[in-house]
């Protein structure tokens, strides 16, 4: 049951926003508005993986490691894909890519699309890795290019820059005008100030008791 409650919480989180952004679009639903709510979703899910990936005593004592690590493997595959549709949508609105918050969530898009394949094949113990394809092409690239686990996981925190470019990406936003959606824009940013710290804290804490040893 407590199982349910964390990934419950995990995809419930976004209504808010949503709910928030909507309210000040005035309600309707429309392709639009599902660009919309697809951009806010993939953002809060991107804050959430943060999160997981700080391993909250919480979630490690309910889901244990090994289902946690192969969760946060797994979410970032539907991101993309629904952060993908989100421009795709905006686009057939007229919106155009070429303005300067467009491009910044294009780079983040990019570089989180990278750091997925760059971890299914050299970071995460998924299902990807049981293709003998796969597992070797992984020992070939670790052999060839000399890398360790260790730095790997440091190439890894890419993602923290890539998610201060969407931040500022979603405050450049149309749809998150303070003075007409206040509420929205705050829970965006609080929302990622809050991940950004546990992931930092986490961190830290690591190179902390990695020091001590």
């Amino acid at each position: 049951m407590r199982k349910v409650l964390v990934f419950a919480l995990y995809f419930m989180i976004p209504g808010i926003p949503i709910f928030l952004y909507l309210s000040s679009l005035g309600g309707e639903f429309d392709s639009y508005s599902a660009s919309v709510s697809l951009g806010i979703a993939a953002f809060v899910f991107i804050c959430n993986q943060f999160i997981l990936a700080s391993r909250p005593a919480w979630a490690l004592k309910v889901l244990g490691l090994k289902n946690l690590l192969a969760f946060h493997s797994t979410m970032p595959i539907f991101i993309i894909a629904m952060a993908a549709t989100h421009k795709i949508l905006k686009e057939l609105n007229s919106y155009p890519d070429d303005t300067f918050q467009a491009r910044l969530g294009a780079i983040a898009w990019w570089v989180f699309a990278a750091v997925i394949v760059f971890t299914i094949l050299l970071m995460a113990n998924t299902f990807w890795l049981k293709i003998p394809l796969l597992k070797n092409l992984k020992t070939w690239v670790y052999k060839k290019m000399k890398l360790s686990y260790k730095a790997v996981k440091l190439m890894h925190n890419i993602t923290v820059l890539a998610g201060m470019l969407l931040m500022v990406h979603v405050f450049l936003s149309s749809s998150s005008g303070f003075s007409f959606n206040p509420g929205g824009i705050i829970f965006m940013g609080f929302w990622f100030f809050f991940s950004i710290v546990l992931y930092g804290k986490y961190k830290l804490g690591t190179l902390s008791s990695k020091e001590r040893k």
